[in-house]
């Protein structure tokens, strides 16, 4: 199946999504700020069993340790990535999307995202199946999906950025 190229605006998009959502899952772990762990994810492996290959579990707590790390040393981000989200459009994007590439810090929030994401669902198929909520979107850039456009949007970011 060809995968169409993906829009600076979605691309900018989901980056910024995806960094900006980093700072709401922070708030759901188990440590604390300049003590983060492994086990301080707010993951429960028993509720999200069959989410994803266990062998990637690890890596995936790992990943999540280094985001909210990220998020502890630059809370001024929570509010960067909302407002440049906001402003996106399609003229702009282009502009919007450099800005996003030039932090180092917003990039990473974003590559761990997508690269958890993959982790999490490595198959269309796997994704589709179990119903994250992606699936179910109503936004205009995450509209439900029939052909699974969403998994492909993040593969090819990742394949593009060389994230996994």
């Amino acid at each position: 199946m060809a995968v169409e190229e993906i829009s600076a605006e979605i691309k900018a998009k989901i980056f910024l999504d995806e960094a900006n959502l980093a700072f709401c899952e922070i708030t759901e772990r188990k440590d604390s700020p300049g003590e983060r762990t492994v086990d301080g994810s707010a993951w429960d492996s028993g509720k999200m069993d069959g989410e994803f290959d266990e062998e990637d579990y690890h890596k995936i707590l790992e990943l999540q340790m280094e985001q909210a790390s990220i998020c502890d040393d630059h809370p001024e981000l929570e509010g960067k990535t909302e407002e440049l989200f906001k402003k996106i459009t399609p003229e702009n994007a282009e502009e919007v999307l450099k800005e996003v590439l030039a932090d180092r810090n917003i990039r990473d929030l974003a590559r761990i995202s997508v690269v958890i994401f993959l982790l999490r669902f490595p198959s269309v198929q796997s994704f589709v199946n179990k119903g994250h909520p992606l699936v179910l979107a109503t936004d205009e850039y995450m509209l439900e999906n029939a052909d699974s456009q969403n998994w492909q949007a993040y593969k090819n970011i990742s394949d593009e950025m060389g994230w996994m």
